[in-house]
């Protein structure tokens, strides 16, 4: 008996480790509700990722590209015009998620956790956004798929 409550305390202390992170609806109101809940949202648009937290007083904004260690912070006072402005960031975002984590945990891990988890569930769902595509490289996949043609052809008895 007591090896199992020792085992419930150690999952209750591995419980503050953790990350949950889990799809938020797209709808007005959203992105707010979980903020003040004390949740971070993931606001994702083309291949950059936009994580949303209030802290300090204030909305606190980290910018990046997916899968990147460059990016950007901003931060906006908590007033009525910046949470309308928040509150209408869903109508331009692809996808939206909740991040939820225990307030000891460092902001950064949280981010790149969450990260890992929206990359390998995109990747999973097959809506990984494209990576930048090189428009001069259309003409090599055009030669290519002349040469395969080509070959079909050759081959044919």
């Amino acid at each position: 008996m007591a090896e199992e409550k020792k085992r419930q305390r150690q999952r209750q202390h591995d419980k503050k480790k953790d990350v949950e992170l889990g799809p938020l609806g797209k709808k007005k109101g959203k992105i707010i509700k979980s903020v003040n809940a004390g949740n971070m949202v993931a606001v994702l648009s083309g291949m950059e990722i936009m994580y949303v937290i209030k802290l300090n007083g204030a909305y606190q904004c980290f910018i990046h590209p997916f899968d990147s260690e460059e990016g950007r912070h901003k931060a906006w006072d908590i007033n009525e015009r910046n949470t309308a402005m928040l509150d209408n960031l869903y109508s331009a975002a692809d996808s939206l998620f909740e991040i939820r984590f225990s307030k000891e945990m460092n902001l950064m891990g949280v981010m790149v956790a969450a990260e890992r988890g929206i990359i390998a569930f995109l990747d999973m769902t097959g809506n990984l956004p494209a990576q930048d595509m090189d428009f001069m490289d259309w003409q090599g996949q055009e030669n290519s798929k002349q040469e395969d043609s080509k070959k079909d052809e050759d081959v044919s008895i």
